[in-house]
């Protein structure tokens, strides 16, 4: 398995080149190094150099390593407008360099400056940061380098990565909605019971009024709201802290609450047009690029983004190593509709797979802007049925012991 090395070497004109690169050992870091007629000074684990980890890291690298999306996409689309206009690589990651404000961004670009001018390919070089540049970048950029279309596939990576920020914005607006409802529900549930609920129980115990179960249950949750405050907070968070280790951690869990998630009526049907958009997306621009198929589905494996879909690709890569067709595993899959399997399939006999796939992926795009639309449309009426629930059983539980005393009074 390949490691990552830093080095310390100098070129034949006596100028240092440090930097990183990945080995499968030590000794063949060095091979690596001799090769490109440098001399080596210093090779160590990355981890190991000098006490620190692999790169020098900034607080903001520290707690917000990963780039957006959006960052992602104008990043390509300059570096493509550059290329294009003639600018050398090195003086376009330099300008990119200068002018971007995200300092982890800006050093990942300076080292891999460094990295080209140690005698190092650009993918190469890209794939050192993989929090920052994700194998669907390094994997097309390595193609673009073999094929001299560097720009062609930095202006197809902008695509990309703009249609993938749209799909996450798109969902996140849709689920904005429920948490700021859910939200403000618990709050006014807090303040029914810290401050609401505990005078109309005191006016209630004036009157010795006989309570039914649903109102003394409400007068014991305010009591121990009130008194154990701290405890409701601490158990949310515990359960929330276990249920993402559970099914973000491990593999059997990530499987069960991705299998679930598919099989809920509204949301598995979003998640599931999400899914394949992406996947269709990504397959059709790597394989316009020149991506291996079998490189390219490894990477469409591992971006899924749901352990079901990212299973099916993985043995789909099985059948095509032996051989066999993409289709007919990814229809026995049961994640990818008939519609996609068949275009697949199509494109796998006329050769023309990746323009196929991009008219899924854009049939896909528009029908996830419309099932989160009616995703937003669903869950609004519910959301209100379920507060109005909540609040509405609590103030009853309130009213109807004051309608008893009232009708004894009369």
């Amino acid at each position: 398995m390949a490691r990552v090395f830093a080095y310390k070497t100098r070129s034949h004109e006596g100028r240092h080149v440090d930097g990183f690169l990945e080995a499968d050992s030590e000794a063949a870091a060095v091979g690596i190094l001799r090769a490109r007629n440098l001399f080596v000074v210093d090779v160590r684990p990355a981890t190991d150099a000098g006490g620190t980890s692999r790169f020098n890291i900034s607080l903001e690298s520290l707690f917000r390593p990963k780039v957006t999306l959006r960052e992602l996409a104008i990043f390509c689309r300059q570096f493509s407008v550059m290329l294009e206009a003639g600018v050398p690589v090195f003086q376009s990651l330099n300008i990119l360099a200068e002018q971007t404000e995200k300092s982890a961004f800006k050093q990942a670009i300076g080292k891999v400056v460094e990295q080209l001018e140690g005698g190092f390919g650009l993918a190469e070089s890209f794939r050192l940061f993989p929090r920052i540049f994700p194998p669907v970048f390094t994997s097309m950029i390595e193609a673009g380098e073999v094929s001299g279309t560097l720009e062609l596939v930095l202006g197809r990576l902008a695509v990309h990565f703009e249609k993938e920020h749209e799909i996450r914005e798109q969902v996140r607006g849709a689920m904005m909605y429920p948490a700021v409802v859910l939200l403000i529900a618990f709050m006014a549930v807090t303040i029914l019971m810290i401050w609401v609920i505990p005078g109309f129980e005191k006016l209630l115990a004036d009157m010795k009024a006989d309570l039914p179960l649903p109102t003394r249950f409400i007068f014991g949750v305010s009591r121990f709201v009130r008194h154990f405050w701290w405890a409701p907070p601490a158990v949310a968070v515990l359960f929330i802290l276990s249920l993402k280790y559970f099914f973000g951690s491990t593999i059997g869990g990530k499987e069960l609450w991705d299998r679930a998630v598919l099989r809920m009526p509204i949301v598995g049907t979003v998640a599931r047009k999400v899914i394949i958009a992406r996947f269709a997306r990504t397959l059709g621009s790597m394989v316009k690029s020149g991506v291996p198929i079998l490189a390219a589905l490894e990477v469409v494996r591992k971006t899924a983004g749901n352990a079901v879909a990212s299973r099916a690709i993985g043995e789909t890569m099985e059948s095509v190593s032996e051989g066999g067709a993409i289709a007919g595993l990814l229809e026995k899959s049961g994640v990818f509709p008939p519609m996609v399997t068949r275009m697949v399939a199509i494109g796998e006999e006329t050769g023309a797979m990746e323009s196929l796939l991009e008219k899924v992926a854009t049939f896909y795009d528009q029908d996830v802007d419309q099932a989160v639309k009616r995703l937003t449309v669903t869950i609004e009426p519910v959301l209100i049925v379920l507060v109005g629930v909540v609040v509405g059983s609590i103030i009853l539980s309130i009213l109807i012991p004051m309608f008893s005393i009232y009708s004894s009074y009369r």
